[in-house]
């Protein structure tokens, strides 16, 4: 059995045909889709890129320890478990966090790795340029420098072909055509589109808008809502310019489908459909103005926390959508089953094989995501809860490196399951606190309505639930304190 993981980066579901959309043309994810089980509810576990990867390369869940950082000695790289079940291991990215210093040792366990040069603000190209177009100048303009170096990197792609998307999928596809014979793959398939800047090539970038002004901004700043709006940008931009962002955003999602159809159609060729497993997904979703927000920020509502999941393996009996309640982590033993590789090395996760043959319809009652630092969310069949937390309250780093040296950093085994020292770091008190939330997940899915004030019966339901969750995983005592879980 070979397995082949997609992860699209910033993919909204609600922005996919097999979760609703009638806007948005994606004919070979609807198509993967219909041959596949889509999980109608997964959420994600850490936030945002690089938290989330952790989760999915090694099963372990990450932001009530620690926050982003570079992959653990003691982690169990899916790649190396892969390897040792036999599988020849690949992967295929252009997201440059991997090569940052902040982020090393995800990639380094496969045995092939290739590397796609220039997204966002990958430290590639440094040539000067005199002119820049209007369309970067509108980047720096709530940006500063941001546009001028993603310019830098992308000043001479003229053809499709040249954009990120195309070249990842690309390399993928060429992948396969000269790998499939080995006995057994894991090939890691990573886009970083459709992650911003909402830069786009044509016919993507007039595809959904005809409002082509080359002062609109492709890269609007991050909004959190609750730690205030960038005035500058919500003060001068207009609804023209937010639609054509969106319209950008829609493009990529089209662009990006449009070359993964490259992968599809080696895998029809080849007959790879008969022994190969696909698991498509993203790390979180991207907000595009709603609520007065963009990006992916505490507090994670639905329209970045619930994420698109569809798995096809050559043994299902037939497509159909399930209701489980599945997080990131739950991803990594799911591929090892696949390969034969051994599940008891992911310490918070679950394989949803069972899920894929209909053995159960249970797998969590609940699942808690959030962000280091900003809160935690717990989310079931009916609520969603985010939990208060204490900005002043203590907060440290779990690590084997020293994320945040401080001359208070203490060494010992602070991490359950963890037979090794780390490094207990404090991390710098916060100036804001995120208030109490609740929304009925039934009657609001919008989640416009927040219950925390009428429904306080409710609120304890599902603080109790965060905290059997929190001693579950064996989450540090401190966070406790600062999510006012404690008596």
């Amino acid at each position: 059995m070979n397995v082949i993981m997609i992860l699209i980066d910033s993919l909204n579901r609600h922005c996919l045909g097999p979760y609703g959309n009638t806007v948005v043309r994606t004919p070979n994810i609807d198509r993967l889709a219909e041959r596949s089980v889509v999980f109608d509810n997964h959420f994600i576990g850490s936030a945002p890129c690089m938290p989330a990867r952790r989760e999915l390369m090694t099963g372990r869940k990450e932001f009530l320890w620690r926050g982003w950082g570079p992959m653990e000695p003691f982690d169990r790289h899916i790649a190396m478990e892969a390897k040792l079940a036999g599988a020849v291991t690949a992967i295929v990215t252009d997201h440059y966090h991997y090569w940052e210093h902040s982020a090393h040792g995800y990639v380094e366990q496969f045995d092939a790795v290739k590397m796609i040069r220039g997204q966002e603000l990958d430290m590639w190209n440094t040539d000067p340029c005199a002119q820049v177009p209007d369309w970067v100048s509108a980047i720096d303009r709530h940006r500063p420098g941001h546009g001028a170096r993603y310019y830098r990197n992308v000043k001479d792609f003229h053809r499709e072909e040249d954009f990120f998307s195309p070249q990842t999928m690309s390399a993928a596809a060429d992948w396969l055509a000269k790998n499939h014979s080995h006995e057994k793959f894991l090939l890691w398939v990573e886009n970083f589109d459709v992650h911003e800047p909402f830069h786009l090539p044509e016919p993507y970038r007039s595809m959904y808008t005809d409002a082509l002004d080359e002062r609109f901004t492709c890269w609007p700043p991050y909004q959190s809502g609750y730690f205030g709006h960038d005035e500058a940008f919500w003060q001068s931009v207009t609804a023209e310019e937010l639609a054509f962002i969106r319209a950008q955003y829609y493009g990529k999602i089209t662009m990006v489908d449009t070359w993964l159809g490259k992968i599809f159609a080696q895998m029809d060729a080849l007959h790879l459909w008969d022994n190969t497993a696909i698991i498509l997904t993203t790390d979180h979703g991207h907000e595009l103005g709603e609520k007065q927000r963009f990006g992916k920020q505490a507090p994670h509502y639905d329209l970045s926390a619930h994420i698109p999941l569809m798995i096809w393996h050559p043994g299902l009996q037939g497509a159909f959508r399930s209701q489980a309640f599945t997080t990131a982590v739950d991803v990594y033993p799911t591929i090892l089953e696949m390969l034969g590789g051994d599940v008891g090395s992911a310490p918070h996760g679950r394989s949803l094989l069972p899920l894929l043959w209909q053995e159960t319809e249970a797998h969590r009652a609940a699942v808690v995501y959030g962000e280091f630092g900003a809160g935690a969310t717990v989310t079931n069949q009916h609520y969603t809860y985010h939990a208060p937390w204490d900005a002043q309250a203590e907060l440290n780093n779990y690590s084997a490196m020293m994320l945040s040296p401080s001359p208070e950093a203490t060494g010992g085994k602070f991490i359950p399951g963890v037979n090794c020292p780390v490094w207990k770091m404090p991390v710098a008190r916060q100036t804001a606190s995120l208030p109490e939330l609740l929304f009925d997940r039934r009657r609001d899915p919008a989640q416009e309505h927040d219950l925390s004030r009428s429904e306080r019966a409710t609120c304890q339901e599902m603080r109790e639930i965060l905290r059997g969750l929190m001693d579950e995983a064996g989450v540090p005592p401190e966070q406790y304190v600062r999510l006012g879980l404690v008596p």
